[in-house]
């Protein structure tokens, strides 16, 4: 349920900002600061997910967000926000993400048995692009009717999934192999250490940086771009509806996808289309032109998100997976929060057109380190992860290596 809320709050953030302000530059300064609050509390907060029971953490989260968003919503309605307030804001729901995001993703691999998790994590890209279709253009709608009400129905899902969280029949206790006595210092090098260690993630990671650096600068590029502009708020949020129609029908395939398609060579071909599609978007400001250009490429993600997803999973165990989704996200998201500023700067200096050919262009550099690694390019299909090779085997990354042999017991015996 709150996932709907941070999927309009992700669209409105730079409405509000640009309407507090006048400056496109400024109207970024939010968004940077929720991608800033993740990769500052990102780390810590995996370590304390592996320490702590994740249905603790997921519910305190949730209400911590819905006492962010609330403050929002009162301060916007009463017509005293200002963008202190709005930046501090969007730095806190960052922060609160960073709990959220991995106890989230911790929980799924404690209930779903391994053979299960490609299905399992293509099951969460529908739910998230069924979010992403409607939250936007809510968004835009309820931001044209008062600028504060986004921010309060933010708040509100939260408070309904915190709410369900009480319900749950598991509690998600704490990893039977956390080490309790081991400084918190100590676990968050453990899992950087076991993502640097793992030739194949760390790869990935180092894509995922630049990929995700990149996306983001076209994302919030694009925005700007139409709000400068003058185009309906109502009718921004129409193109990330077109987007995630097209991601909710890739997620509905993504199973098959997953299972018939290598992974590497997923992940390089999506790459590229991205690139190549987000191309043509910087000579037009027709929504419907820009919006069915994204799901080109938007439609081949929820099986490249989901057969990563998965591969990770299986490849951590149980007692390292709040630490390496942390890890992960750090390395993923370390150079996003500059990105929104990037964006900015290239909009409010060098043009619309010239911010989307930049972004385009950085979509295609960042395939450099996946073509450059053979592993990855051999990366296949889920019943062959076993066989690719990984990074050294230590004492803190042993338990992966062995999870992820043999294939056969892999796959059809174990269930955590």
């Amino acid at each position: 349920m709150s996932a709907l809320g941070s999927s309009m709050s992700i669209l409105v953030f730079p409405l509000v900002g640009y309407a507090i302000t006048g400056s496109v530059g400024l109207a970024s300064l939010a968004s940077a600061a929720t991608l800033l609050g993740k990769v500052v509390a990102g780390l810590p907060a995996g370590a304390l997910v592996d320490r702590w029971s994740r249905r603790r953490v997921l519910l305190m989260s949730n209400l911590a967000g819905a006492t962010v968003f609330g403050s929002l919503a009162a301060a916007t309605l009463a017509h005293h926000l200002t963008l202190a307030h709005l930046i501090a804001a969007g730095f806190a729901s960052g922060v609160v993400n960073s709990f959220v995001d991995p106890a989230a993703s911790a929980a799924v691999r404690t209930l779903v048995p391994t053979e299960q998790l490609p299905r399992a994590y293509a099951q969460l890209e529908v739910r998230q692009h069924a979010v992403d279709l409607t939250g936007p253009p809510l968004g835009g709608a309820l931001y044209s009717v008062a600028r504060g009400l986004p921010f309060l129905v933010d708040a509100v899902s939260y408070c309904l999934t915190a709410l369900s969280i009480t319900r749950l029949r598991s509690t998600l206790p704490v990893p039977a192999a956390t080490e309790a006595n081991q400084s918190l210092r100590g676990e968050l090098v453990k899992g950087l250490r076991f993502v640097w260690q793992e030739t194949v993630i760390r790869t990935l990671m180092i894509w995922a940086a630049a990929f995700n650096f990149a996306v983001t600068v076209v994302f919030v590029g694009v925005t700007l771009r139409l709000v400068r502009a003058g185009v309906h708020p109502a009718a921004i949020g129409t193109v990330d509806a077109i987007a995630a129609a097209a991601g909710l029908l890739g997620a509905v395939f993504a199973p098959t996808l997953i299972q018939r398609t290598p992974t590497g060579a997923l992940t390089i071909t999506t790459t590229f289309v991205f690139g190549a599609i987000i191309t043509p978007m910087a000579w037009t400001h027709n929504v419907v032109v820009i919006g069915s250009l994204l799901a080109c490429g938007v439609v081949l993600l929820p099986a490249n998100v989901a057969g990563l997803s998965a591969y990770m999973a299986a490849a951590t165990p149980s007692h390292l997976q709040g630490r390496m989704n942390a890890a992960a996200g750090f390395i993923n998201n370390a150079a996003s929060p500059i990105a929104p500023i990037v964006a900015g700067v290239l909009v409010g200096s060098a043009g619309g057109e010239a911010a989307t050919l930049s972004g385009a262009a950085l979509v295609v550099l960042s395939a450099a380190p996946l073509l450059a690694s053979p592993l990855i390019r051999a990366l296949g299909r889920p019943e062959s992860w076993a066989s690719v090779p990984v990074g050294e085997e230590s004492d803190d990354n042993a338990g992966a290596v062995n999870e992820m042999t043999p294939a056969s017991e892999h796959y059809h015996t174990r269930s955590t």
